[in-house]
């Protein structure tokens, strides 16, 4: 008999510390609970915060941050200490750029979006180019491009942005059933195409192992080099386009609009559970960071917090994320 009894102590531990181990590697489980929490505590603040509209209205803002945080997450995923402050300032020239392109007229979308990956392109393989082949840290070549890229938009843009929004590209922030919003759909669309590339191709097969080992990937005849610079492109891009739509949801182009979205996409991608180390993250994870960044947002705003307050809350909250990540063991060579 006692024996038995021990056999079950033994077992329903098992049992336990398996379950917790489940809830301790899903990743997604904080952030869901933290979107559960901050919508309830916006209700309780301000009635009708969680609305259908109001939700939607979040969702949408989320969605501009989240797919920003697709190309941060990469280069983060990418090892190195990758990490691209250059994000809010690409976002801020693709939108002023964005907009001078296309100078209301509807039939100059395709030319702007072909420019804008182009520069974005151009942008992100001199990030990758310098941090690979000089050795120049991410932290310091993406904080130069910033300088860079806004010192080239205030130059083409002489300080005074210009050229209207046609109606096609103000379509994003419109509903298409309910609350849903195109912008919405859009950001589903893009999660999907780059959730794809991270998880079924050869390309994001080599980035997780590059972010995960680079001694490893070199030994297995990986180009380190060639697969971070397109990382880097890969962010530019996506960094320039997320510009555009951000000036399609707003309607109006300004001059350093987007300089927030360097830091939220970096909170998204730790909430989301992106090891800052490298080799391990997921786009579903960002995108919920991004949401849980954005409720919080609205949540401080309801309480009635100057953005100051909102911005200090922000960097503490993603101060007190880091501070836990970095009491994880790194296993790394």
């Amino acid at each position: 008999m006692e024996m038995e009894r021990k056999m079950e102590k033994t077992i329903l531990f098992s049992k336990q510390k398996a379950n917790w181990f489940i809830l301790r590697k899903n990743i997604y489980i904080p952030s869901i609970i933290a979107c559960i929490v901050l919508l309830m505590l916006g209700q309780i603040i301000s009635p009708g915060f969680a609305a259908l509209n109001n939700i939607g209205n979040i969702l949408a803002v989320a969605s501009i941050l989240a797919i920003a945080a697709v190309g941060q997450t990469l280069v983060i995923v990418s090892g190195g200490e990758g990490i691209d402050l250059s994000v809010g300032a690409v976002m801020s020239m693709g939108a002023l750029l964005g907009a001078s392109f296309i100078h209301g007229k509807a039939s100059n979308l395709p030319i702007a979006i072909v420019l804008l990956v182009l520069i974005g392109a151009l942008v992100g393989f001199i990030n990758g180019f310098g941090i690979q082949r000089f050795g120049i840290p991410p932290l310091v070549m993406t904080l130069i491009m910033t300088s860079v890229v806004n010192g080239f938009t205030v130059a083409y843009t002489k300080g005074q942005p210009s050229g209207a929004i046609p109606k096609v590209l103000l379509a994003v922030g419109q509903p298409i059933v309910g609350p849903i919003r195109w912008l919405l759909v859009l950001t589903i669309v893009v999660l999907v195409i780059f959730g794809l590339i991270m998880n079924m191709t050869l390309f994001g097969k080599r980035l997780f192992l590059v972010g995960s080992n680079r001694n490893a990937a070199i030994l297995s005849g990986i180009q380190v080099n060639r697969t971070v610079i397109l990382t880097y492109m890969i962010s530019g891009i996506i960094s320039a386009l997320a510009g555009l739509i951000l000036v399609g949801y707003t309607g109006n182009a300004q001059l350093q609009m987007a300089s927030d979205y360097t830091l939220l996409s970096i909170a998204a991608v730790v909430i989301g559970g992106t090891k800052l180390v490298g080799g391990e993250g997921t786009l579903i994870g960002s995108a919920f960071g991004a949401i849980v960044l954005t409720m919080l947002t609205s949540v401080l705003v309801a309480i009635g917090f100057p953005p100051g307050v909102r911005q200090l809350v922000q960097g503490l909250t993603l101060l007190v994320i880091l501070i836990a990540y970095s009491r994880e063991p790194k296993l790394r060579q």
